[in-house]
């Protein structure tokens, strides 16, 4: 049946409240038009829920009191997914985090072993009379509620695949508190709750009739916020009651809930299903800022094309002070925290560009004020003192993170007397009446520590207790850094502290200002060097990223960038952590050699390493063996080949950058024909970019086709034919650097020959090693590294030239066309046309046999993935 809305009068604002015309809903329900009082009373059932809930509520976000805000939640609401609890037997694999925390045996239990896939919270509600929404706080639960009720009473339930309803949103919190007075059934109550709300109208009659004909949206509220748990037994059985004893007329019901404490009173009936809330993802969050910013530019501009540039404009700035730091994205997937977020950019707040600062602005605006009513049925609130509450709070959450590493919540009695302790250090009287007032308080109205569960407390996302304990941590360096020292020392290494390690350099020395402590801090982790070999580098490393610049002193800087060019080549250093030294190195500017730009000149700083000429044999009968089915392997045959420099490493992102910063994608001369026509036809204007890492200065270059790698090898070799040639020769194993003058030189990529040749010598090697695989020596799938890494982090993987990288990391184009096996191999190099070419030794995901010296791999030449890169030859060379 199509739906009406009729106008019923005015709201505060004074715009027009439009809500289902009664007569319709009668109609739907039970067929035929209701009497006069009724449709009254329905008039005005549904004026309430439209004028109560039909804006965003800000109260409680600590900065919107000072904005006048009217954000149509039926405009701004993004909608939920949820995973729903399956029968035994189906399952689905999934790594559970909520509010950024490790999901404790406790909440597991609670959820459910068996998860579904997410799918939208609207496909649940209408293929189940009743849903259960589990939630943690802050991920939308209430606000769906109202926007389901604002549908219905606005006569759009048929946009959501609902049926005509009559909406019915109550808060249990409510209900418990009626039970206190006296034992009251929850029929009577709703009936009551309404009829307090001020309307002299027969709402008991309306909801009786409602309920009576199946007609009736249910929506309850708030099943965590009912305190004591043996009332919320009691409460929980009256709900189990009224939607069994309803339900069966037809009736559909909605109850919201916080996982942890659910499960000790976990409703059960025929038809009600569970489902848990999931985090916002990239799509969500793109959605809701692209809505926030619309609403905002249209409230303040109305809808014009100045609106719309501003919206615009602003969805750029917010999308990028989120995407641009993971510690920020992980809090947008909370929908409050993405939301005060915006309120706080919508305020003139500059979002800064470090997470420690952010942070810093997040705690001080959710403690600005007393959690002013983010949900239903909640008494007014009271300002906190924001620096005297983070004195508190600080050795609290640092507390909590060492007793309970990731996990974020402690016990009721626990809190207590660790509140009591730090109320008797700070010399107050009474520390346990004080610390019982701050659980009160916390318990009733706290929107930053607040009680997730019965009996069981944390903050509302594990990052505030983990900024938290790094403030806590830092206050006790204000006058000797041994204390900071030890205690992140002690953690080196474990995942859980890795965050509050970062954000305790960063809040030293950025938010507190006191770079010089910061600085002490990181040379003392340089000089002891904690934890696993090179596990104390990378973590300072990381903090100078994070902390730069400004937060560390430039002399620490460069102690530690120093430091992270010796971890890289440290063979006691796991390769994985030899790894991660070298993205943060590439982050502060990797000074060494052979994988930048030379300053002077603009020009790649490639360093060159000489093949000797003389006969070499390709592929061996062993390789054979190991041969993958593409692989093709050839029969051993000898070929003479000239001398030749090769580049030490592949060509990194930041050496190819000098190609294009030079117009190289503009330039027809340097490239083929089939080149030239596909990179017109495709618009490329440089690489594929995978992002990070794969897009570190430092590391090779992947995402380009063969083409492309001959246009870079034509442009280089012309640069180069200005400034020559330096390379080194190893004589009985020590280096000598030689010149030699460019012109009679090519630039090139290797033919399949010359690159084998330099990976494996002409002792006939299957690695550039020696004949077994060793993921020290290499970067490939058994390293465990999982992406490409910086070039030069394997020295024990050199070939017998000196050369680097040539197992693993990325396959490397070659200029040989493939011509699979045959007797008398030489291979064809001509760089025209289109066919396919040979790729030479394998990739970071690869296994062992595709990093041998001998395997091959075949490709059509334009195609470009993450995988894929090259490195350079220039030859002919005659010493």
């Amino acid at each position: 049946m199509a739906a009406r809305t009729v106008a019923v009068g005015h709201d505060i604002y004074g715009d027009v409240i439009l809500v289902t015309d009664p007569d319709l809903l009668w109609r739907a329900i039970r067929r035929r038009p209701p009497a006069e009082d009724l449709r009254r009373a329905t008039e005005c059932h549904l004026a309430y829920l439209v004028d109560r809930y039909r804006y965003l509520d800000f109260k409680g976000m600590g900065v919107s009191d000072r904005i006048p805000l009217r954000l149509p939640i039926l405009d701004m609401y993004v909608p939920l997914k949820a995973r729903i609890e399956m029968p035994e037997g189906e399952t689905w694999a999934r790594e559970i985090r909520l509010a950024g925390r490790e999901v404790p045996d406790e909440e597991r239990s609670a959820i459910g072993d068996r998860l579904s896939k997410p799918q939208p919270v609207m496909n649940l509600l209408r293929e189940n009379d009743g849903l259960i929404i589990l939630g943690d706080p802050g991920a939308g639960k209430t606000t769906f509620l109202k926007y389901l009720a604002l549908k219905l009473a606005t006569g759009k339930g048929e946009e959501l695949g609902l049926e005509v309803r009559l909406p019915v949103l109550v808060p249990l919190s409510a209900y418990a508190n009626a039970l206190v007075e006296q034992d009251v059934r929850l029929d009577d109550f709703v009936a009551c709750y309404f009829h307090d709300l001020g309307a002299d109208l027969p709402v008991e009659a309306m909801l009786e009739e409602a309920l009576r004909e199946g007609g009736a949206l249910v929506l309850l509220d708030g099943l965590d916020e009912v305190k004591d748990q043996g009332l919320r037994r009691t409460v929980v059985e009256r709900v189990v009651d009224f939607y069994a004893f309803h339900r069966r007329a037809g009736n559909r019901f909605v109850v919201t809930s916080r996982i942890i404490g659910y499960r000790e009173v976990r409703p059960v009936a025929e038809g009600l299903a569970e489902c848990t809330l999931v985090d916002f993802g990239d799509e969500e969050i793109q959605e809701f800022v692209g809505k926030w910013t619309t609403a905002l530019e249209r409230a303040a501009r109305g809808d014009t094309p100045v609106a719309t540039l501003e919206a615009e404009r602003e969805r750029e700035e917010l999308l990028g002070a989120v995407h641009r730091n993971p510690g920020v994205r992980g809090l947008a997937a909370n929908p409050l925290l993405l939301t005060i977020l915006a309120l706080m950019k919508r305020q003139g707040v500059t979002l800064p560009e470090r997470r420690v600062e952010l942070y810093d602005q997040y705690v001080r605006t959710l403690l600005s004020s007393w959690n002013r009513a983010r949900g239903l049925g909640r008494p007014p609130t009271r300002d906190l003192d924001v620096v005297e509450t983070v004195r508190i709070l600080a050795p609290l959450a640092l507390w909590m993170h060492q007793v309970s590493p990731g996990v974020g919540l402690a016990k009721q009695g626990d809190l207590q007397r660790k509140l009591e302790e730090i109320y008797r250090e700070r010399g107050e009287a009474d520390p346990e009446r004080v610390a019982r007032r701050f659980m009160e308080g916390v318990r009733e109205y706290a929107g930053l520590l607040l009680e997730r569960g019965a009996g069981r407390y944390g903050f509302v996302h594990l990052t505030f207790e983990e900024y938290l304990a790094a403030v806590g941590i830092a206050r006790l360096g204000q006058r000797d850094i041994e204390p900071i020292v030890d205690i992140l020392g002690e953690h080196v290494g474990d995942p859980a502290w890795r965050e509050v390690a970062l954000l305790t350099v960063g809040y030293l020395g950025v938010v507190q200002q006191w770079e010089e402590i910061s600085s002490d801090v990181l040379k003392a982790f340089i000089e002891r060097e904690p934890g696993e070999p090179g596990q104390a580098l990378v973590l300072v490393g990381e903090a100078v990223v994070d902390a730069w610049p400004g937060g560390v002193m430039p002399g620490c800087k460069e102690k530690v960038v120093q430091a992270l060019v010796g971890a890289v080549r440290r063979e006691d250093v796991q390769p994985v952590l030899r790894a991660a030294a070298s993205r943060a190195l590439a982050k502060l500017g990797d000074p060494r050699p052979g994988v930048s730009v030379d300053p002077a000149t603009g020009l790649p700083d490639i360093l060159w390493c000489y093949v000797p000429p003389g006969p070499f044999t390709m592929g061996s009968a062993d390789d054979d063996e190991m041969a993958s089915d593409y692989e093709k392997p050839r029969h051993p045959n000898d070929s003479i080949i000239e001398g030749y420099l090769i580049s030490r490493y592949p060509i990194t992102n930041a050496q190819f950058a000098a190609f294009m910063e030079a117009g190289g994608y503009r330039e027809r001369q340097y490239w083929t024909e089939a080149g030239w026509r596909l990179k017109e036809q495709q618009g490329w204007t440089g690489p594929y970019d995978p992002g990070e890492p794969f897009n570190l200065p430092s590391h090779p270059v992947v995402g380009v086709t063969w083409y492309e790698a001959v246009a870079y090898c034509r442009w280089l070799g012309e640069r180069l034919q200005v400034s020559g040639f330096k390379f080194q020769v190893w004589r009985d194993g020590q280096p000598e650097t030689l010149s030699l003058e460019p012109k009679t030189l090519t630039v090139r990529l290797p033919s399949e020959a010359e690159w084998e040749k330099a990976a494996r010598g002409t002792d006939g090697w299957r690695y550039s090693w020696g004949d077994d695989p060793d993921p020290d020596r290499a970067n490939y799938d058994q390293t465990g590294i999982g992406t490409t890494s910086a070039v030069g982090c394997f020295p024990g993987g050199v070939s017998p030239y000196r050369v680097e990288d040539l197992s693993g990391n990325v396959w490397e184009w070659c200029a040989t066309k493939w011509e699979g096996s045959y007797e008398g191999y030489r291979g064809d190099n001509d760089p025209e046309g289109d066919d396919v070419r040979v790729l030479r030794g394998g990739a970071f995901s690869d296994e062992a046999r595709y990093v041998r010296c001998a395997s091959r791999l075949r490709l059509n030449p334009s195609y470009r993935y993450r995988y894929y890169g090259f490195r350079v030859v220039a030859s002919p060379v005659h010493l």
